[in-house]
């Protein structure tokens, strides 16, 4: 397998780890449709969610809770929940 191919698939991993949300702790969501904007909150809070903080792009939020019950039903909504690392989501790190 060519270096560079190599050196790809290891970014692309470091990647994956960052994003990936945690079992239990902080984690991102993120709307992808307009819809999923307007409730995104209250469903986050239906399935267990702490809210924390905005996110730092508009309409996402920063939420403590639990991956098996939260990342499912968001992703059926059209929110994706990623990995918030404190220093990169407005918590002072």
């Amino acid at each position: 397998m060519p270096l560079i191919l190599q050196c790809g698939l290891i970014l692309l991993g470091m990647v994956a780890l960052y994003v990936v949300p945690p079992a239990e702790g902080l984690m991102l969501l993120v709307p992808i449709t307009q819809n999923s904007r307007a409730w995104l909150a209250s469903e986050a809070v239906a399935h267990g969610a702490r809210l924390v903080a905005a996110g730092p792009w508009a309409g996402t939020l920063v939420v403590e809770g639990r991956r098996d019950r939260i990342g499912g039903p968001m992703l059926r909504r059209g929110v994706i929940a990623i990995g918030a690392r404190a220093t990169a989501c407005g918590e002072p790190g």
